[in-house]
């Protein structure tokens, strides 16, 4: 099978980028031809990750299409990544006999694959994130075309938590879990026992970047042992902000490392004993590929007491002693809570016989939901009561 994956991607950072480099590998694992059409070569340089092409154009069974990065001024002048992703998207079509269009991000993506989709005949498939729902979707952008999008796909992959989104729309909705990691890469067996822990933030620093909880870390900081080693891996338009604030923060040095690609990080998890995942008033809720990969790979993860656990519960088996939950309004009290779950902590048994199988489930069930595209399986229309399907 032929398949084209039209999605952000290596090298621009993100759980939807992430994701779709490991469904990528996850195709050509079973055997597909992949051809991946993104847009990362035009996006910010606060969004690019460096050094990925290497190892991203030298995968077996995987091959990246970029757009024109450049294009001729005009009035009113635009980017135009959608009549790019576009234009890519047929040219691989047509050179590759693909059957079957993977678009995840509804905007330009979903859009994209529609419009190829119509022009060729190829059906697709679209995923959503969470900021997409929220900015575009449920906020009424773009409404008629997205209704279009919507409702000539062959599935719309969502999870119960987000089907009601798409209950208006007379298409197959195929829940599926946001994300599961592979244990072939996230796993515990390669830890490291510190004798003193590390901690981790890893994720973008954007404008708004106190709603990560990034100055309640930084206060907390200087109340932690001496010998207590703290890393930063991110960037974004917060940075230079963020840095200012912690260069009048007293007692903090900040060193930020830039974005690694998904390959890396599982040792960069294995390397970490507590990676903090903390939420502060955040007007859209995601999942979080961190949270998810961290617990795979054995880390502590820490928390504000308003996390929402339900989306994780399959990777915690109702066992949540990889999870810190703390008051995360005050740094004395984070603190307090690390400080002491490090004095007590117990080396908790790798749980690779379940990560397998929740993985393996994960694996079928794309599996399952891009052939049925290809095969029609999915032809007729979808009520709430024919919703298939769900690794959670």
């Amino acid at each position: 099978m032929n398949v084209c994956i039209l999605s952000k991607y290596p090298p621009l950072e993100g759980g939807i980028a992430a994701r779709a480099y490991w469904l990528a590998r996850l195709y050509a694992e079973d055997g597909m031809n992949v051809h991946v059409v993104s847009n990362a070569n035009a996006a910010e340089k606060e969004y690019r990750i460096e050094g990925c092409y290497p190892h991203i154009q030298t995968l077996p069974g995987i091959k990246l299409h970029e757009v024109t990065a450049e294009f001729p001024w005009h009035i009113p002048n635009e980017p135009h990544s959608l009549a790019k992703l576009v234009d890519t998207a047929l040219e691989v079509v047509k050179k590759n006999q693909i059957d079957v269009i993977d678009a995840s991000y509804l905007v330009p993506y979903g859009i994209a694959a529609f419009l190829v989709s119509q022009l060729t005949g190829v059906p697709y498939i679209i995923r959503h994130g969470g900021s997409d729902l929220a900015k575009f979707l449920k906020a009424g952008q773009l409404r008629y075309l997205l209704k279009a999008t919507l409702e000539g796909a062959a599935a719309i992959v969502t999870d119960p938590d987000h089907d009601e989104a798409f209950a208006d729309f007379q298409t197959p909705r195929e829940h599926l879990a946001p994300y599961m990691p592979n244990p072939k890469h996230f796993h515990t067996t390669e830890r490291k026992d510190n004798a003193s822990p590390n901690l981790l933030y890893l994720g973008k620093i954007n404008w708004h970047w106190q709603r990560k909880g990034l100055d309640r870390i930084l206060a907390c900081l200087p109340l932690l042992p001496d010998d207590w080693e703290m890393h930063w891996v991110g960037q974004g338009r917060g940075e230079a902000d963020f840095i200012g604030h912690a260069a009048k923060s007293p007692g903090c040095e900040v060193s930020l490392s830039p974005f690694i690609p998904p390959w890396r990080v599982p040792d960069l998890l294995r390397q970490s004993d507590y990676v903090f995942c903390l939420s502060v008033d955040e007007p859209i809720r995601s999942f979080s590929n961190v949270f998810a990969e961290a617990a795979c790979c054995g880390a502590t993860i820490v928390v504000d007491r308003s996390f929402d656990f339900k989306t994780y519960s399959p990777l915690l088996e109702g066992d949540d002693g990889l999870v810190l939950r703390v008051e995360s309004e005050n740094p004395e009290s984070i603190a307090r809570a690390l400080i002491r779950h490090w004095r007590e902590r117990e080396m908790l048994p790798a749980k690779i016989s379940t990560l397998a199988l929740l993985y393996e489930a994960y694996r079928l069930r794309n599996l399952e939901i891009i052939r049925g595209a290809v095969s029609s399986v999915f032809g007729a229309p979808c009520t709430t009561q024919q919703t298939r399907g769900a690794t959670r």
